[in-house]
């Protein structure tokens, strides 16, 4: 089966994460060829991809719509033969259904990995227009679905409706591996953390992860906990902007941006944290709770759409309402007062439910029904 992803880019983030983990995780013995395509933007998980067995191709798009991109894009979909074309982004799957149908695919699938309404206006308008050219629309959560439908179900094989939910995963073993096994000594070392109380963040600098209310939460926090250290670990616009928020309330010794930070040695900062927090006021699943909870770290998250279905409430880790930072600084506190059981929990939870083999066997069976469909087996004839 060859199956071609479309996407924006190829940054570290949530998209592009699943995408890597879904072909890293591909048994090879699994008669599936993955291509990735990207439209513009940054390259860096490309390598990634290559070395996990994926064909990688650039359409070298200088700017959404650029006319030379869109060009490629229809070129190649006439030249190419899949039998899945996977869509990612509202950008990519407006794109993605248009010239994928232009070209002869008659398999389409986009995931969704937002909820509707923090789509832009005009990419999200597109996106909804030209869903109906989809076979198959999946969310990644079912909160992501209900945005968009009113409802939301489990992924059974063989429903008909044009929606269903697949959840998102991470390797639940191999990263708890790596954070039982990565040496803190030299982070340790870097930031001077002993034994304080140690919080971490992961997400990009973007409004819709509001870091901003961590930083003001942690004013209280501080006013208790005088030593507390968080990490904010990311990349995007507003990293000089936290930096300077967290100086301006006198917590540069307390509150560290460190941007991003390479994959290898993520492991290293969850290792060294005692509890992972999140301030997101938008989130469709969210891959750092995720891997906070692989790595049995009790989680602290605003309690919206998608973050609700990965943390239970006093089981897990705690929840409060977004934009909250002082019940978020309550929450943070309390969180340091329970024993070890809710990162048990977490773990287990993980495992049963959000570990990246479940999700590829879902898209893997989704994918041999879909094809099945197109192609039914012959059956014989009696005259």
């Amino acid at each position: 089966m060859d199956v071609c992803f479309l996407i924006n880019q190829l940054a570290p983030g949530g998209a592009p994460t699943l995408l890597l983990d879904i072909v890293a995780n591909t048994d090879a013995d699994t008669d599936i060829d993955y291509t990735v395509c990207f439209v513009e933007g940054e390259d860096t998980l490309s390598v990634d991809f290559e070395d996990a067995g994926a064909r990688v191709l650039d359409f070298g798009g200088a700017f959404k719509f650029d006319p030379r991109a869109l060009s490629r894009m229809a070129r190649f979909f006439r030249r190419e033969e899949y039998d899945i074309l996977h869509t990612h982004l509202p950008y990519s799957q407006t794109l993605g259904r248009i010239f994928g149908r232009l070209g002869g695919i008659e398999t389409i699938v986009s995931t969704q990995h937002s909820i509707a309404e923090h789509y832009h206006p005009l990419t999200g308008t597109l996106e909804r227009l030209t869903r109906p050219l989809d076979t198959k629309t999946i969310a990644i959560s079912e909160g992501v679905e209900r945005s968009f439908t009113g409802s939301a179900r489990q992924y059974e094989p063989g429903q008909p409706d044009q929606w269903c939910t697949i959840y998102n995963g991470v390797d639940v073993a191999g990263f708890n591996e790596r954070v039982r096994t990565a040496d803190t000594t030299a982070l340790e070392s870097q930031y001077g953390v002993d034994d304080e109380p140690t919080f971490l963040t992961v997400g990009r600098y973007v409004p819709a992860k509001s870091q901003a209310d961590l930083v003001t939460a942690m004013t209280r926090v501080v006013d208790t906990h005088p030593d507390a250290r968080l990490f904010i670990i990311g990349w995007g616009d507003l990293e000089d902007d936290l930096r300077a928020a967290a100086s301006d309330r006198g917590l540069s010794a307390n509150i560290t941006v460190t941007g991003r930070v390479s994959p290898t040695d993520i492991h290293e900062y969850y290792a060294l944290a005692d509890a992972f927090v999140t301030s997101s006021t938008v989130e469709g699943l969210g891959i750092a709770g995720l891997e906070a909870m692989a790595a049995e770290l009790p989680v602290v998250a605003t309690a919206v759409p998608g973050l609700r279905e990965i943390v239970t409430e006093g089981k897990t880790g705690l929840l409060v309402p977004p934009n909250a930072p002082d019940q978020l600084a309550d929450a943070m506190m309390r969180v340091l007062r329970t024993d070890k059981l809710y990162g048990t929990n977490g773990y287990e939870r993980a495992a049963a439910t959000f570990d990246i083999r479940k999700t590829v066997a879902s898209y893997h069976e989704l994918y041999g029904e879909l094809c099945s469909d197109v192609n039914p087996p012959m059956t014989a004839r009696h005259d």
